[in-house]
């Protein structure tokens, strides 16, 4: 929902991302879920908030109990991790990636806040090639769904985006840098607004040391078909489709044993 473009033109519109804003700057709030602690001290944090701990997008489809290691691409603002740390009754090792570099000192900070040592947070892009340099993304002026200028500018059209270049980063030399022992990937988060295609070609490599992978298609920039034929060819079975909008799908999908 929080990438969706009828979303994005109503707080335009009507303005109401800078008058809530306004309101959570003024009297920001800490929230809990068990043992973690996230802040929702801006509109997109309660947005995000609403999708993964109230809305439960995650939740229910596979079995986290004790998995310890995690990648999560498109972090935003890192609930994702405080999610996975209650789910699974542990604190993972991972790597988080957030192609927006505003976003990185919250993400720093909620690790900090709640002992996450064994996380490690890097500004880039995953999905855009391996020529190596930096990439152009865009930035929405909500700071929800920042993507690869060549995959997002249609889809922003209209929308007055910040243009940021960042490293274009290949997810696999990220894990085993983090990771030099061989350690699997217990699971993988994807939501790279549109560049998930071009990842699901390109890192194969690292797709094979991963057990679980829930990815947010964005239709309107891949096909459903093809993620799905990307999936089973990088050695997944789909466990379920969410259809969260329009717009996107959430998909599901763990190794073949």
């Amino acid at each position: 929902m929080i990438n969706n473009r009828g979303v994005r033109e109503v707080l335009k519109v009507f303005k109401v991302h800078l008058i809530v804003d306004l309101f959570f700057r003024l009297f920001p709030r800490e929230k809990q879920i068990g043992l973690y602690k996230y802040p929702v001290d801006s509109l997109e944090g309660w947005l995000v908030e609403k999708e993964i701990f109230k809305g439960g997008i995650y939740d229910g489809v596979f079995d986290l109990a004790g998995v310890d290691t995690f990648a999560d691409l498109g972090c935003n603002r890192g609930f994702f991790s405080v999610w996975l740390a209650d789910k699974a009754k542990v604190a993972p090792a991972g790597i988080l990636v957030e192609a927006n570099p505003a976003l990185i000192s919250q993400i720093k900070r909620l690790l900090e806040k709640n002992g996450f040592d064994g996380m490690c947070v890097f500004n880039g892009a995953a999905g855009a090639g391996w020529d190596g340099g930096d990439v152009e993304i865009l930035v929405p002026p909500t700071d929800v769904g920042a993507g690869l200028k060549a995959m997002t500018e249609k889809s922003l059209a209209g929308d007055k985006c910040d243009v940021v270049r960042v490293p274009a980063l290949q997810i696999g030399e990220v894990w085993r840098k983090r990771f030099p022992n061989g350690e699997r990937c217990g699971i993988l988060k994807i939501d790279i607004e549109g560049a998930e295609k071009k990842f699901f070609e390109d890192e194969g490599d690292f797709l094979s040391m991963v057990d679980r992978v829930v990815v947010e298609v964005h239709e309107s920039m891949v096909s459903m078909q093809s993620i799905r034929g990307l999936i089973f060819q990088n050695g997944f079975v789909i466990k379920k489709e969410n259809k969260e909008d329009s717009e996107t799908t959430l998909v599901f999908a763990e190794r073949k044993r």
